[in-house]
């Protein structure tokens, strides 16, 4: 658990000294980044058309986009609960820019880690965050807010293009409110004793629901399992609106 913990520290560390090279670092060759869950996802290992190798470009240009012209501090809403190789935070992220506009945006980030060339890396970041109230921080008519937007859609468009820009656009596009109901409709289920719900919260009866975002095709909710900090993510078909997998992490 400590190794675990401690390749997911070194990852909002760098982020804080503004280390890009060391933030790179921690990620295995082959890795995803989903940030926000949602939008087009940053894919390692593969064949990178600007970079010209299957390095790690995307990811320093998903840095260059939106790390390294920002400050970031992570508000830690609870203890980090650690599954084997995965690690989920309950955050809330608090977000500044050279203009002096600020952001705070409630989070849930999933860290999946791997072993890469005999050491622990991160293979897949998961960021559930609601992008549209996000945004909406950042709009306004005031001298800053201008300067702010103008600066991150000069940025954006840089660094990845008019297709990167269209897929970070694509996130705002999630279940909603629907797929917040229908995720607190199988929690009740399952508090029923509904078997369908129980099967699909692997057995966890959930409780005390709380901090619902919708990213994507994904729920996350702040919750309580035999009272216990949890985090429970729902996974929606969004043609029937309905959840067809989920997954408990219990502190």
């Amino acid at each position: 658990m400590t190794a675990v913990l401690d390749v997911v520290n070194r990852s909002p560390a760098a982020v804080g000294a503004h280390d890009r090279q060391g933030w790179l670092d921690l990620f295995a060759r082959n890795h995803i980044v989903e940030d926000p869950v949602g939008g087009t996802p940053v894919v390692g290992g593969l064949y990178d058309r600007r970079s010209g190798g299957r390095g790690p470009g995307g990811l320093a240009r998903f840095w260059d986009t939106y790390i390294a012209p920002r400050t970031v501090r992570f508000e830690y809403e609870a203890a980090d609960i650690v599954t084997g190789l995965d690690v989920v935070r309950d955050v809330t992220l608090h977000i500044s820019d050279d203009t002096g506009v600020q952001i705070r945006t409630p989070a849930h980030l999933l860290y999946q880690l791997t072993e890469d060339e005999g050491a622990l890396k991160i293979r897949r970041l998961a960021a559930h965050w609601e992008v549209t109230p996000t945004v909406i921080q950042t709009l306004g008519i005031g001298r800053a807010k201008v300067r702010s937007l103008s600066a991150t859609s000069v940025r954006l468009l840089k660094h990845q293009g008019l297709g990167g820009a269209m897929g970070f656009g694509r996130a705002m596009r999630s279940v909603g409110e629907a797929g917040k109901a229908a995720a607190l409709d199988l929690v009740s289920a399952a508090e029923r004793g509904d078997d369908r719900a129980l099967r699909l919260l692997g057995g966890s009866v959930v409780t005390n629901p709380s901090k619902l975002i919708a990213a994507g095709d994904t729920v996350s909710m702040t919750c309580t399992v035999e009272g216990a900090h949890a985090v429970a993510l729902f996974y929606l078909d969004r043609r029937t609106n309905s959840v067809v997998e989920a997954d408990v992490y219990v502190a």
